[in-house]
């Protein structure tokens, strides 16, 4: 038990010092930036799902298909990052850690969506640009 305090502890600074809650001092402090970091990247990610929407408006079976993908996905994403703050349930890490892996998931997942959905084949430009692939 004392060394995996120990482990959690020393992943403490490494939280800290990510970006882009760096200049967050405190757990409350750094929660709350995570959460504010998450509702942008869920937002950016209801953006380009939409840009997804209107560019296959056509192709209607794609769209219920991406649709009913996107429902699994948002499972999972909970599902699996409820899994990591479980893990943590010892220590007021487990907030950060939680919200590191939805913002970290939901980037992908934007990435995702723009590389599958809005990138073209040709050199014309996409609808949306390249959103940044999350580490």
């Amino acid at each position: 038990m004392t060394r995996w305090m120990v482990g959690a502890l020393m992943l403490v600074p490494m939280l800290a010092s990510a970006e882009p809650c760096a200049d967050a001092e405190d757990t409350v402090a750094i929660n709350e930036c995570i959460h504010a970091e998450v509702e942008k990247a869920e937002e950016e990610l209801d953006r380009y799902l939409q840009a997804s929407r209107e560019r296959h408006a056509e192709q209607v079976d794609a769209v219920v298909t991406m649709e009913a993908a996107h429902g699994a996905w948002l499972r999972f994403r909970d599902s699996h990052c409820l899994a990591v703050y479980d893990l943590w349930s010892d220590g007021t890490i487990r907030g950060a850690m939680l919200g590191n892996c939805l913002l970290k998931h939901t980037r992908r997942r934007t990435h995702d969506i723009w590389q599958v959905y809005l990138a073209t084949m040709d050199s014309s430009e996409p609808a949306l640009p390249e959103p940044e692939l999350a580490d």
